[in-house]
């Protein structure tokens, strides 16, 4: 196999991870102003708060008795768990549980080998009862309810102990919506899988971020997530490395769902133009320390479920002008540009990864030198002193409070408001941990 001499050799930067870009703050601002225009009011005196549900055969549109259902409680000393059953009408009941903000719940359970699971529940005064219904066993396999509405491609360099073989980082943000009302399910041979997306042949070392659940199939070059994909949007996220080969980096693939937009995100001074004449003429950002050419394709045109789309790069040195001078990229900042991609699909809130630290660094959080993503937020709350960072936290409180007054009232769609609510206690988690931090420090 022909190797292309090409090198990214001039876009090896440090390893500091960036802070999120006026790029991508731009985007985010409208959710940020939602947690300033709530009011502050006074705590409620309630101690304690209840999770409760139903848990319901939809295939047979009847509760089940007598299941299991599992709460885990993740807390500072660790995580520990209780069990029901379901009562004859198929509700369920956990009762007495702390009202700390520090403190969340898991609320699970298992029908005919599928998990169904809600994490990321967090109960306050503000909010001290919650209620999850299970709606199981119903699940449609209708690819056309299933539309990728951006699939984005950012380019970087390989790691930096990677051989110099013409080797780049790919990041791809594929923002998919389920337009059914109920978990979309497919076959896999014999196997029932959430679905799969296809990648190019020769991905190497994959990394999922979000969902940490998605795997890799190197026999079959598929990007799969195994449980059920739920009604509403969401985001997929992973990393591998490719090749230049023969002058091309060649990213076609089949196309499992209907696709709305592509977009690349390509570092300028690295000559790799769309070989696709719909994707036209880029346009330039500077994202952070470096400009990027953007390539979108043209609005309006859907790509079909089926057919084979031309994602090639050919190398064009000198196409696009040599050289940014200072010009550094690293996977956190490619992980940034990733999230700003997308929010390009219109799902404001749900655009932020569930990112994981992509190795067991132990390094401190006043270390510069991390390559460990951060959490959402952890950048700018930093910069809050401490009556800020409270100001902030009632806000937050106060901002799931009004989600749930929302949903109560039927004002928002359910799948919204699991949505948001998960979004918005992941962000407290991040302000409380850096409460934390500072009353430590």
């Amino acid at each position: 196999m022909h190797t292309s001499r090409f090198s990214f050799s001039t876009l090896r930067g440090n390893s500091q991870y960036c802070h999120l870009t006026e790029w991508c703050m731009r985007s985010l601002l409208g959710v940020a102003l939602i947690f300033f225009w709530l009011p502050t009011s006074a705590a409620q005196t309630t101690k304690s708060g209840d999770i409760v549900g139903a848990v319901v055969d939809r295939k047979l549109e009847k509760p089940l008795v007598s299941h299991l259902v599992t709460l885990t409680i993740h807390n500072a000393e660790g995580t520990e768990t209780e069990q029901v059953l379901t009562d004859e009408n198929g509700n369920y009941r956990f009762e007495g549980l702390p009202l700390d903000p520090t403190v969340h719940y898991t609320v699970s359970t298992v029908y005919e080998d599928t998990d169904y699971t809600e994490a990321d529940v967090v109960l306050s005064t503000w909010a001290p009862n919650i209620t999850l219904d299970f709606n199981i066993g119903a699940f449609t396999d209708d690819k056309s309810q299933i539309r990728i509405k951006t699939h984005s491609f950012i380019i970087g360099p390989p790691p930096e102990d990677h051989a110099p073989d013409g080797a780049v980082t790919i990041i791809e943000a594929v923002g998919i919506e389920n337009r059914s009302e109920l978990p979309f399910q497919m076959k896999r041979g014999a196997e029932k899988i959430g679905l799969h997306l296809t990648v190019p042949k020769g991905v190497e070392a994959f990394q999922a971020h979000s969902p940490a659940a998605l795997t890799m199939d190197f026999a079959t070059n598929e990007v799969i997530l195994k449980t059920p994909l739920p009604p509403g949007e969401a985001q997929f996220g992973y990393t591998y490395i490719f090749h230049v080969e023969r002058d091309n980096l060649n990213l076609s693939r089949h196309l499992d769902f209907d696709t709305v937009q592509f977009m690349f995100f390509i570092p300028e001074g690295i000559g790799l133009v769309p070989n696709a004449k719909f994707f036209g003429a880029p346009s330039r950002e500077q994202i952070h320390n470096n400009i990027y050419l953007i390539y979108q394709s043209p609005a309006g045109k859907v790509f079909e479920a089926g057919t084979t789309i031309d994602l090639a790069l050919n190398v064009h040195m000198g196409a696009t002008g040599g050289p940014v001078s200072g010009q550094n990229s690293n996977l956190g900042q490619l992980i940034f540009i990733a999230v700003a991609a997308a929010l390009t699909g219109g799902f404001f809130v749900a655009a932020l990864f569930k990112l994981r630290a992509a190795n067991n660094s132990t390094t401190s959080d006043t270390d510069d030198t991390s390559t460990s993503p951060e959490p959402a937020d952890a950048g700018w709350l930093r910069k809050l002193n401490p009556d800020d960072l409270e100001h902030t936290r009632v806000a937050r409180l106060e901002f799931i409070t009004h989600l749930d007054d929302k949903y109560e009232r039927q004002e928002i769609s359910e799948r919204v408001y699991k949505r948001l609510r998960r979004e918005q206690t992941e962000r407290l988690t991040t302000l409380l941990e850096q409460q934390k931090r500072g009353n430590n420090a």
